[in-house]
């Protein structure tokens, strides 16, 4: 304070005394915390001095005022702003002292609020919660965001067993904020954290994302067991068991996802047992299987990711021989032959093969394309009647027997129509019966072939007839035949294996002549009815041509003029035909008159005759 503010005079007179003073001074303003937060509360204080001579003489009082504020509340020099916003940012404030003279200090320095906020809105881009990832391809990039005042501090953490661990700088980007790993290994598989802190080191937020690496299927272990076989046999080359066992499939696959495992192309409903170190235990039970279905599986397990895995593994399904078929299980044979005997059966293990009866052949066994089809072949030779007839076959494995029928029985042509004769004979028909012979073994059927002895062209007639026996009489008419000539005639007996015939020759009667007397009534009869049959015609023909020419004689003059003037018009006609493309020449001819004229002879010609 000045000298002369402070200039003080005294009074003695009536006991009074009067103070000399100045307005406040150094006022100041001051806020705690001094980094708030929003959310927070801060608190403003106004600070002034004043001085007064003598100085003891009694105490000053001030009161303050903020200015800049829009909320809050003041209690003495002290102004509470509660629950800071990003909205506070920016507010400026001041104050000024006021002493209890009404003396107001000068404006105080200016206090800017600018709240600390953050991290907020912490995000992960892409924004998803898990992403997945082909092993061997790039991940990321990974970007974390927030907002914070001041900046942001950001840190990746991936979690380990027993917590998060920091992420190799090698794949940190961008100050901190993104991740990107070129090749991604299925060990790196896991929860990725993104970690942000306040620039103070006081608040801090986190953000997790999970990475699944996948890859592609590996099959590292199969097991077989079954209700017989209890012992698991460990990724075997070949497994064999019976058709009737129960068979278990056990396989231990590494892959991620999990698989789907098809057995021989189709889908097996499979269960997960266990799940351990990245490996994945499955267990199925295989499918009915037949001795026909031995031989290499191919097992496959397949999750989507290139590429699928896939194991072969041999399966020897054992089972009794069956279905042992040949061509015909009856051979049609001829006596002094030797018939080959083919036959093929399925028969897992090798079966062995022997006639039950006597036939001097053994059996010869080669297998074929696949271990449980075998073809076996022998031989049976024809010396008489009683070698027809049926043979046993007895087939055999470890695993039991069957016995499979082969049937010898005869088969030939047929033999010949026997006593082929003539039974009756007309002059238009013969009758002729012959004996059906042995039939060769199979149906046969007749056919009856005739020609004159003076033609070559043969006439074929079928005979029908069912249930022809051995032995049986057959009768056949030949009918419509010429009377008097001589004929050839072949009965043909005929079967699959062929044909043969009997032949005869033949003639037939003469036509007979017919006379016959007839009554004395009768005769003249019919003389009467001759008479009359032969004068009715000529009588009609005379009443005719009189009628004709009265009519003719009346008519004569008016025919003449008319046909003139006819002529005329026919003739002009006929011209106009001809000249007229449209018209053929026949139809002119038949337009002309020469036309008509003939025409009118040839009635005439006619009527004379």
């Amino acid at each position: 304070m000045k000298l002369i503010d402070i200039f003080l005079m005294f009074c003695v007179d009536f006991h009074y005394v009067k103070l000399v003073t100045g307005k406040p001074i150094n006022t100041t303003v001051t806020l705690q915390p001094e980094h708030p937060f929003v959310g927070g509360n801060i608190t403003l204080t106004c600070s002034s001095t004043i001085q007064r001579w003598p100085e003891a003489y009694k105490t000053s009082h001030l009161s303050y005022q903020f200015h800049g504020n829009t909320r809050g509340s003041t209690v003495n020099n002290k102004l509470t702003l509660h629950a800071l916003t990003k909205a506070d940012k920016g507010t400026r404030i001041q104050c000024q002292a006021i002493d209890d003279l009404g003396k107001v200090s000068n404006m105080s320095n200016t206090v800017t609020l600018d709240p600390y906020y953050g991290p907020d809105n912490v995000i992960v881009e892409p924004a998803v919660t898990i992403i997945n990832v082909t092993e061997g391809t790039a991940l990321g990039p990974i970007y974390c965001i927030a907002t914070c005042n001041p900046r942001c501090i950001y840190n990746w953490e991936q979690k380990w067993t027993g917590g998060f661990n920091p992420f190799p700088n090698q794949y940190i980007s961008n100050q901190g904020r993104g991740v990107n790993v070129p090749a991604i290994h299925r060990s790196q598989t896991g929860t990725y954290r993104c970690r942000v802190d306040h620039s103070t080191g006081s608040v801090h937020k986190t953000k997790d994302i999970s990475v699944n690496v996948q890859y592609s299927p590996k099959i590292t272990d199969i097991w077989f067991s079954s209700d017989i076989q209890k012992n698991r046999v460990r990724t075997p080359a070949t497994f064999i068991f019976n058709e009737e066992e129960n068979v278990k499939m056990t396989l231990r696959v590494e892959s991620n996802p999990d698989s789907q495992i098809t057995f021989k192309s189709s889908l097996l409903n499979i269960q997960h047992i266990n799940k351990y170190n990245r490996y994945t235990y499955y267990t199925s039970n295989l499918p009915s299987l037949k001795c026909e279905d031995s031989g290499n599986f191919s097992i496959q397990a397949i999750n989507g990711i290139p590429y699928a895995d896939t194991r072969t593994v041999n399966l020897k399904i054992w089972c009794k021989p069956r279905n042992a078929t040949a061509e015909s299980g009856t051979i049609g044979a001829q006596i002094g032959s030797i018939e080959n005997i083919v036959l093929h059966v399925i028969s897992f293990p090798k079966p062995t093969v022997r006639w039950k009866r006597v036939t001097g052949f053994t059996w010869k066994i080669e297998k074929e394309r696949y271990d449980y089809r075998h073809k076996i072949y022998s031989k049976i030779r024809i010396r008489s009647e009683v070698d027809f007839g049926a043979y046993g076959i007895n087939i055999c494995n470890l695993l039991g027997c069957i016995v499979e029928n082969i049937t010898l029985k005869p088969q030939d042509k047929p033999e010949a129509p026997q006593n082929v004769s003539v039974v009756t004979i007309t002059f238009r028909s013969v009758n002729l019966s012959w004996i059906a012979g042995f039939n060769g073994g199979l149906e046969q059927t007749f056919t009856v072939q005739f020609k004159t002895i003076n033609n070559d062209k043969w006439n074929v007639l079928n005979v029908h007839i069912n249930d022809v026996m051995t032995g049986s009489t057959i009768y056949y008419t030949l009918d419509q035949l010429r009377p008097d000539t001589s004929y050839q005639v072949t009965v043909v007996s005929t079967n699959l294996q062929g044909q043969r015939n009997t032949s005869l020759e033949f003639k037939t009667e003469v036509e007979p002549i017919l006379f016959s007397r007839a009554p004395p009534n009768s005769a003249s009869i019919s003389h009467l009815m001759v008479g009359l049959l032969c004068g009715i015609p000529p009588l009609l023909v005379v009443f005719i041509l009189l009628v004709y020419i009265g009519r003719r004689n009346k008519y004569s003059k008016s025919d003449l003029k008319e046909k003139n003037v006819k002529s005329e018009k026919s003739a002009e006609y006929t011209t106009i035909q001809r000249n007229n493309p449209t018209f053929t020449d026949a139809y002119s001819t038949l337009q002309s008159p020469t036309g008509t004229k003939l025409a009118s002879k040839s009635i005439k010609d006619r009527t004379d005759s």
